[in-house]
């Protein structure tokens, strides 16, 4: 009984740890606003699927996602201020992650695999995070030198 309550102080110890590293709390606050903004997406698409062509349904819920993941990144992920340089930085690195990314795996699962438009979102939504995590990260360290 001892050995496992010093276990479990030991993982609360690493926990706590991860949490104070600066870089593993920004990844875990990303991850947070990620997956309410995917939640907003996908529930967008899969309700706009229903009634327009996947590319309007895919730009729709993004573009919504889009302003609720703006405002929670600038001022809790990676807390900084909101400027013109993150902001355009942000939306730029928000459209190539839309039209580039997103778009264009769609287009290569629907059309080129075959997949269903249902299904093709999984993998697209799972690989655009990580290249917008990517993305939005150096942006924000980028805009926040070039304020300093």
């Amino acid at each position: 009984m001892a050995n496992e309550n010093l276990h479990s102080y030991s993982m609360v110890n690493k926990i706590k740890e991860l949490l104070r590293n600066k870089e593993m709390g920004q990844f875990i606050r990303f991850c947070i606003v990620g997956g309410t903004c995917a939640v907003i997406d996908a529930a967008v698409y899969y309700t706009m699927l229903l009634f327009v062509p996947y590319q309007v349904a895919l730009v729709s819920g993004y573009l919504i996602s889009l302003c609720v993941n703006y405002l929670l990144t600038v001022y809790w992920t990676f807390k900084t201020q909101s400027s013109v340089t993150n902001l355009v930085g942000i939306v730029g690195a928000h459209m190539f992650n839309l039209f580039g990314v997103r778009m264009g795996l769609m287009w290569l699962f629907v059309e080129e695999f075959h997949l269903s438009k249902s299904i093709a979102y999984i993998p697209m939504a799972v690989i655009s995070a990580v290249t917008n995590y990517i993305v939005i990260r150096t942006v924000v360290k980028y805009s926040t030198k070039k304020k300093e």
